[in-house]
């Protein structure tokens, strides 16, 4: 899944029509992130919330916290409270996300400082405010679309194209 393989995609819909939408849903590949900003500038893209899960889950794991999640039911409440961070207003993420933060045991540290540094930047070493984040805000909350009644993930997507190739059959 590199950054070629998803331009050599967007490139071959791009040939069939002159395909320009006004916004793109989509996971948190890098590859796919980067090729959408080149070849979409004009678009509006935002991130799938349940992606955004699956990259909380997936750092979980990794890093071996899957037994305190099952285990802990504080550690679990909090990680539902991270996961709940994309519909909170934009200008109170941070602080809500500080709060989270000091509710975690220090078993925990690895997850906060990954959910930092990947979502809402770290705290700069000098001066005030954070680091750019990994993942820009503007593609991960989803408050806005909330109050737009407008999608958070693409599962819409994903089950009417489901439903079309079973109607095939």
């Amino acid at each position: 899944k590199s950054s070629d393989d998803y331009k050599q995609f967007f490139e071959k819909v791009l040939e069939q029509d002159d395909f320009q939408p006004e916004s793109i849903l989509s996971d948190f590949e890098s590859g796919t992130i980067k090729t959408i900003k080149e070849l979409f500038p004009n678009t509006v893209h935002r991130g799938c919330l349940f992606h955004y899960g699956q990259c909380i889950w997936r750092h979980i794991q990794e890093n071996g916290l899957s037994t305190k999640y099952d285990d802990d039911d504080n550690f679990r409440l909090n990680v539902r409270k991270l996961l709940s961070l994309p519909f909170v207003p934009a200008s109170e993420v941070i602080e809500t996300f500080e709060l989270i933060a000091d509710e975690f045991d220090d078993e925990a540290d690895t997850l906060v400082e990954y959910y930092e540094k990947t979502w809402i930047g770290e705290k700069k070493k000098q001066g005030a405010g954070r680091k750019k984040p990994k993942f820009n805000n503007e593609l991960w909350h989803v408050y806005e679309r909330v109050i737009n009644d407008l999608p958070r993930s693409n599962n819409s997507v994903i089950n009417a194209n489901k439903s079309r190739k079973n109607h095939r059959k």
